[in-house]
Protein backbone atom coordinates (compact mmCIF):
# COMPACT_ATOMS: atom_id res chain seq x y z
CA UNK A 1 0.00 0.00 0.00
CA UNK A 2 1.25 3.48 -0.84
CA UNK A 3 1.27 6.38 1.65
CA UNK A 4 1.96 10.09 1.64
CA UNK A 5 4.03 9.81 4.82
CA UNK A 6 5.50 6.94 6.84
CA UNK A 7 6.58 7.87 10.36
CA UNK A 8 9.26 5.90 12.20
CA UNK A 9 9.75 5.89 15.97
CA UNK A 10 8.01 5.39 19.29
CA UNK A 11 4.37 4.54 19.85
CA UNK A 12 3.58 4.32 23.55
CA UNK A 13 0.94 4.61 26.23
CA UNK A 14 0.74 7.98 28.00
CA UNK A 15 -0.45 8.11 31.60
CA UNK A 16 -1.27 11.63 32.79
CA UNK A 17 -1.33 12.52 36.47
CA UNK A 18 -2.37 15.85 37.91
CA UNK A 19 -0.95 16.52 41.38
CA UNK A 20 -2.85 18.66 43.84
CA UNK A 21 -1.52 22.18 43.27
CA UNK A 22 -1.69 23.24 46.91
CA UNK A 23 0.35 20.25 48.03
CA UNK A 24 2.99 20.82 45.36
CA UNK A 25 3.39 24.40 46.56
CA UNK A 26 4.09 23.17 50.09
CA UNK A 27 7.33 21.14 50.05
CA UNK A 28 8.79 19.19 53.00
CA UNK A 29 9.11 22.22 55.28
CA UNK A 30 5.38 22.94 54.73
CA UNK A 31 6.38 26.47 53.83
CA UNK A 32 4.35 27.77 50.89
CA UNK A 33 6.52 28.33 47.83
CA UNK A 34 6.36 31.82 46.38
CA UNK A 35 5.85 31.28 42.64
CA UNK A 36 7.86 34.43 41.98
CA UNK A 37 11.02 32.87 43.38
CA UNK A 38 13.63 31.45 41.03
CA UNK A 39 12.86 27.82 41.89
CA UNK A 40 9.22 27.97 40.81
CA UNK A 41 10.03 25.75 37.82
CA UNK A 42 10.75 22.82 40.12
CA UNK A 43 8.25 20.28 41.41
CA UNK A 44 9.20 19.73 45.04
CA UNK A 45 8.20 16.75 47.14
CA UNK A 46 9.80 14.78 49.92
CA UNK A 47 11.16 11.26 49.67
CA UNK A 48 8.43 9.01 51.06
CA UNK A 49 5.72 11.67 50.71
CA UNK A 50 2.23 10.74 49.55
CA UNK A 51 1.03 13.29 46.97
CA UNK A 52 -2.67 13.61 46.23
CA UNK A 53 -3.60 13.25 42.55
CA UNK A 54 -6.59 15.32 41.51
CA UNK A 55 -7.09 13.50 38.20
CA UNK A 56 -5.59 10.86 35.91
CA UNK A 57 -5.86 10.27 32.17
CA UNK A 58 -4.77 7.70 29.58
CA UNK A 59 -3.88 8.16 25.94
CA UNK A 60 -1.33 7.01 23.41
CA UNK A 61 1.67 9.02 22.39
CA UNK A 62 5.19 8.90 21.04
CA UNK A 63 6.36 11.34 18.38
CA UNK A 64 5.90 8.95 15.45
CA UNK A 65 2.33 8.11 16.49
CA UNK A 66 1.45 11.75 17.20
CA UNK A 67 2.71 12.98 13.84
CA UNK A 68 1.05 10.12 11.95
CA UNK A 69 -2.31 11.00 13.48
CA UNK A 70 -1.72 14.74 13.08
CA UNK A 71 -1.00 14.39 9.36
CA UNK A 72 -3.94 12.05 8.88
CA UNK A 73 -6.28 14.66 10.38
CA UNK A 74 -4.83 17.11 7.86
CA UNK A 75 -5.79 14.89 4.94
CA UNK A 76 -2.69 12.79 4.30
CA UNK A 77 -2.47 9.01 4.10
CA UNK A 78 -0.06 7.88 6.82
CA UNK A 79 1.49 4.75 8.24
CA UNK A 80 3.71 3.99 11.23
CA UNK A 81 6.81 1.85 11.71
CA UNK A 82 7.28 1.06 15.39
CA UNK A 83 7.34 -1.73 17.99
CA UNK A 84 4.93 -2.67 20.76
CA UNK A 85 4.66 -5.32 23.46
CA UNK A 86 2.17 -8.14 23.71
CA UNK A 87 0.19 -6.44 26.47
CA UNK A 88 -3.01 -4.44 26.89
CA UNK A 89 -1.10 -1.20 26.27
CA UNK A 90 0.08 -2.54 22.92
CA UNK A 91 -3.47 -3.49 22.02
CA UNK A 92 -4.66 0.00 22.96
CA UNK A 93 -1.96 1.60 20.80
CA UNK A 94 -2.94 -0.41 17.72
CA UNK A 95 -6.65 0.15 18.35
CA UNK A 96 -6.13 3.93 18.58
CA UNK A 97 -4.10 3.98 15.35
CA UNK A 98 -6.68 1.92 13.46
CA UNK A 99 -9.44 4.14 14.81
CA UNK A 100 -7.61 7.05 13.16
CA UNK A 101 -7.08 5.03 9.95
CA UNK A 102 -3.29 4.88 10.33
CA UNK A 103 -1.50 2.04 8.55
CA UNK A 104 -0.24 -0.46 11.17
CA UNK A 105 1.43 -3.12 9.03
CA UNK A 106 4.83 -1.66 9.96
CA UNK A 107 4.31 -2.23 13.70
CA UNK A 108 6.13 -5.26 15.07
CA UNK A 109 4.75 -6.96 18.19
CA UNK A 110 7.13 -8.52 20.72
CA UNK A 111 4.89 -10.86 22.72
CA UNK A 112 7.25 -11.31 25.66
CA UNK A 113 7.91 -7.58 26.20
CA UNK A 114 6.02 -4.66 27.70
CA UNK A 115 5.02 -1.73 25.52
CA UNK A 116 6.80 1.58 26.00
CA UNK A 117 5.00 4.07 28.21
CA UNK A 118 5.38 7.48 29.80
CA UNK A 119 4.08 8.96 33.03
CA UNK A 120 3.37 12.65 32.51
CA UNK A 121 3.10 14.92 35.53
CA UNK A 122 0.99 17.85 34.34
CA UNK A 123 1.27 20.98 36.46
CA UNK A 124 0.27 24.57 35.64
CA UNK A 125 0.32 23.91 31.89
CA UNK A 126 3.82 22.40 31.93
CA UNK A 127 4.75 18.74 32.10
CA UNK A 128 7.49 16.56 33.50
CA UNK A 129 7.76 13.23 31.71
CA UNK A 130 9.03 9.89 33.02
CA UNK A 131 9.63 7.64 30.01
CA UNK A 132 10.10 3.88 29.78
CA UNK A 133 11.55 2.88 26.38
CA UNK A 134 11.00 -0.82 25.90
CA UNK A 135 12.50 -0.95 22.42
CA UNK A 136 15.73 0.05 20.72
CA UNK A 137 16.05 1.27 17.11
CA UNK A 138 17.10 -2.21 15.97
CA UNK A 139 13.69 -3.48 17.09
CA UNK A 140 12.00 -1.51 14.29
CA UNK A 141 11.50 -3.61 11.18
CA UNK A 142 12.09 -1.75 7.91
CA UNK A 143 10.68 -3.21 4.68
CA UNK A 144 12.80 -3.44 1.54
CA UNK A 145 10.52 -0.94 -0.18
CA UNK A 146 8.98 2.11 1.46
CA UNK A 147 5.98 3.13 -0.60
CA UNK A 148 5.65 6.77 0.38
CA UNK A 149 6.58 10.28 -0.69
CA UNK A 150 7.94 11.30 2.74
CA UNK A 151 9.48 9.74 5.81
CA UNK A 152 9.17 11.34 9.24
CA UNK A 153 11.84 10.17 11.67
CA UNK A 154 11.24 10.73 15.38
CA UNK A 155 13.64 10.66 18.35
CA UNK A 156 15.63 7.46 18.79
CA UNK A 157 17.36 5.69 21.66
CA UNK A 158 21.03 4.71 21.60
CA UNK A 159 22.11 2.52 18.72
CA UNK A 160 20.24 4.57 16.14
CA UNK A 161 23.23 4.81 13.79
CA UNK A 162 22.62 1.42 12.11
CA UNK A 163 18.95 2.28 11.55
CA UNK A 164 19.96 5.64 10.08
CA UNK A 165 22.27 3.83 7.65
CA UNK A 166 19.42 1.53 6.54
CA UNK A 167 17.09 4.51 6.11
CA UNK A 168 19.75 6.31 4.05
CA UNK A 169 19.96 3.37 1.64
CA UNK A 170 16.16 3.08 1.41
CA UNK A 171 15.78 6.81 0.75
CA UNK A 172 18.20 6.72 -2.15
CA UNK A 173 16.60 3.55 -3.52
CA UNK A 174 13.01 4.77 -3.19
CA UNK A 175 13.56 8.49 -3.92
CA UNK A 176 12.02 9.68 -0.64
CA UNK A 177 11.97 13.01 1.14
CA UNK A 178 12.80 13.21 4.84
CA UNK A 179 11.61 15.21 7.83
CA UNK A 180 13.34 14.55 11.15
CA UNK A 181 12.85 15.46 14.79
CA UNK A 182 16.01 14.27 16.56
CA UNK A 183 15.87 13.40 20.25
CA UNK A 184 18.27 14.09 23.11
CA UNK A 185 20.52 11.14 22.17
CA UNK A 186 21.00 12.42 18.61
CA UNK A 187 21.45 16.04 19.71
CA UNK A 188 24.11 15.07 22.26
CA UNK A 189 25.96 13.09 19.57
CA UNK A 190 25.77 15.91 17.02
CA UNK A 191 24.80 16.09 13.35
CA UNK A 192 27.96 14.28 12.33
CA UNK A 193 26.60 11.11 13.95
CA UNK A 194 23.75 11.09 11.40
CA UNK A 195 26.18 9.84 8.77
CA UNK A 196 25.00 10.04 5.16
CA UNK A 197 21.45 10.74 6.31
CA UNK A 198 22.46 14.29 7.23
CA UNK A 199 22.74 15.34 3.58
CA UNK A 200 19.31 13.88 2.74
CA UNK A 201 17.28 15.80 5.33
CA UNK A 202 14.67 18.03 3.72
CA UNK A 203 13.45 19.58 6.98
CA UNK A 204 14.64 19.29 10.58
CA UNK A 205 12.45 20.22 13.56
CA UNK A 206 14.03 21.52 16.77
CA UNK A 207 13.16 23.81 19.66
CA UNK A 208 15.53 26.67 20.40
CA UNK A 209 17.39 24.92 23.24
CA UNK A 210 17.89 21.79 21.13
CA UNK A 211 19.12 23.82 18.15
CA UNK A 212 21.66 25.72 20.26
CA UNK A 213 22.95 22.51 21.80
CA UNK A 214 23.19 20.83 18.41
CA UNK A 215 25.52 23.50 16.98
CA UNK A 216 27.48 24.21 20.18
CA UNK A 217 27.88 27.94 19.57
CA UNK A 218 29.18 29.80 22.65
CA UNK A 219 27.11 32.27 24.66
CA UNK A 220 23.50 32.94 23.68
CA UNK A 221 23.58 33.03 19.87
CA UNK A 222 20.86 34.55 17.71
CA UNK A 223 18.34 32.06 16.31
CA UNK A 224 19.25 33.04 12.76
CA UNK A 225 22.93 32.23 13.35
CA UNK A 226 22.03 28.85 14.84
CA UNK A 227 19.76 28.04 11.89
CA UNK A 228 22.45 29.02 9.39
CA UNK A 229 25.04 26.73 10.98
CA UNK A 230 22.62 23.77 10.98
CA UNK A 231 21.55 24.42 7.39
CA UNK A 232 25.15 24.57 6.21
CA UNK A 233 25.77 21.13 7.72
CA UNK A 234 23.17 19.35 5.62
CA UNK A 235 19.43 19.91 6.25
CA UNK A 236 17.75 21.96 3.51
CA UNK A 237 15.14 23.56 5.79
CA UNK A 238 15.65 24.30 9.49
CA UNK A 239 12.55 24.90 11.61
CA UNK A 240 13.01 26.15 15.19
CA UNK A 241 10.23 26.68 17.73
CA UNK A 242 10.63 29.07 20.64
CA UNK A 243 7.55 28.72 22.84
CA UNK A 244 5.70 31.99 23.41
CA UNK A 245 8.14 33.78 21.09
CA UNK A 246 6.80 31.90 18.08
CA UNK A 247 8.75 29.93 15.49
CA UNK A 248 11.43 30.40 12.85
CA UNK A 249 12.45 28.78 9.58
CA UNK A 250 15.53 29.10 7.37
CA UNK A 251 16.11 27.52 3.95
CA UNK A 252 19.51 28.91 2.99
CA UNK A 253 18.01 32.05 1.45
CA UNK A 254 15.16 33.40 3.57
CA UNK A 255 14.70 33.52 7.32
CA UNK A 256 11.12 33.83 8.54
CA UNK A 257 9.66 34.38 11.97
CA UNK A 258 6.01 33.96 12.93
CA UNK A 259 4.69 35.02 16.33
CA UNK A 260 2.75 32.70 18.62
CA UNK A 261 -0.97 31.95 18.30
CA UNK A 262 -2.84 32.85 21.45
CA UNK A 263 -4.58 30.07 23.35
CA UNK A 264 -5.29 28.78 26.85
CA UNK A 265 -2.41 26.52 27.91
CA UNK A 266 -3.68 23.45 29.74
CA UNK A 267 -1.07 20.79 28.92
CA UNK A 268 2.05 21.19 26.76
CA UNK A 269 2.37 17.51 25.86
CA UNK A 270 2.69 16.99 22.09
CA UNK A 271 3.05 20.68 21.21
CA UNK A 272 6.18 20.09 19.15
CA UNK A 273 4.66 17.13 17.32
CA UNK A 274 1.54 19.15 16.50
CA UNK A 275 3.72 21.97 15.17
CA UNK A 276 5.65 19.53 12.97
CA UNK A 277 2.40 18.01 11.65
CA UNK A 278 1.00 21.40 10.67
CA UNK A 279 4.25 22.66 9.18
CA UNK A 280 4.94 19.51 7.18
CA UNK A 281 1.36 19.27 5.88
CA UNK A 282 1.57 22.79 4.49
CA UNK A 283 5.02 22.12 3.05
CA UNK A 284 3.75 19.02 1.23
CA UNK A 285 0.98 21.16 -0.22
CA UNK A 286 3.68 23.34 -1.80
CA UNK A 287 3.00 26.52 0.18
CA UNK A 288 5.24 29.36 1.37
CA UNK A 289 7.45 28.64 4.39
CA UNK A 290 5.83 31.47 6.32
CA UNK A 291 2.46 29.74 5.88
CA UNK A 292 4.06 26.50 7.05
CA UNK A 293 5.04 28.25 10.28
CA UNK A 294 1.52 29.57 10.75
CA UNK A 295 0.00 26.12 10.30
CA UNK A 296 2.48 24.76 12.80
CA UNK A 297 1.85 27.29 15.56
CA UNK A 298 -1.94 27.13 15.11
CA UNK A 299 -1.96 23.33 15.40
CA UNK A 300 0.37 23.48 18.39
CA UNK A 301 -1.75 26.10 20.16
CA UNK A 302 -4.82 23.91 19.76
CA UNK A 303 -3.11 20.84 21.23
CA UNK A 304 -1.97 22.58 24.41
CA UNK A 305 -5.58 23.51 25.14
CA UNK A 306 -6.38 19.81 25.63
CA UNK A 307 -4.99 16.98 27.75
CA UNK A 308 -2.72 14.72 25.72
CA UNK A 309 -0.84 14.99 22.47
CA UNK A 310 -3.68 14.23 20.04
CA UNK A 311 -7.02 15.51 21.33
CA UNK A 312 -6.49 19.05 20.03
CA UNK A 313 -5.10 18.18 16.59
CA UNK A 314 -6.91 20.14 13.91
CA UNK A 315 -8.40 19.34 10.52
CA UNK A 316 -7.23 21.12 7.38
CA UNK A 317 -10.33 23.33 7.21
CA UNK A 318 -10.02 24.42 10.84
CA UNK A 319 -6.37 25.36 10.47
CA UNK A 320 -7.11 27.32 7.29
CA UNK A 321 -9.88 29.22 9.03
CA UNK A 322 -7.84 30.07 12.13
CA UNK A 323 -4.81 31.15 10.10
CA UNK A 324 -7.00 33.43 7.98
CA UNK A 325 -8.99 34.96 10.85
CA UNK A 326 -6.15 35.48 13.35
CA UNK A 327 -4.52 38.89 13.75
CA UNK A 328 -0.92 37.82 13.54
CA UNK A 329 1.55 39.73 15.76
CA UNK A 330 3.66 42.47 14.24
CA UNK A 331 6.75 40.28 14.61
CA UNK A 332 5.61 38.09 11.72
CA UNK A 333 8.61 38.99 9.64
CA UNK A 334 10.85 37.98 6.80
CA UNK A 335 14.60 38.44 7.02
CA UNK A 336 16.79 37.87 3.98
Amino acid sequence: MSYDVITIGDAMQDIFIFPDIEEMERPVSDKKVDAREHFDKFLVFGLGDKITISDVGYSIGGTAANVAIGLKKLGFKTSLISAIGGDSAGEAIVARLKENKIGTEGIKTYRAKKSSFSVIVSYKGERTIFVYHSFLPQNFSLPEKLSASWLYLGPMAKGYESLYNKITALMVKNNLQLAINPGAVQIDAGLESFGGLRELIDVIFLNRQEAQKLVGLPGVPEVKDVAKVIQLRGPQIVSITDGKEGAYVYDGEDFFKVGSFQGHRLDATGAGDAFASGFLANLMMGNDLRDCLKWGVVNSASVIEKIGAQEGLLSRNLIKRRVKEYRWPADTLRFS
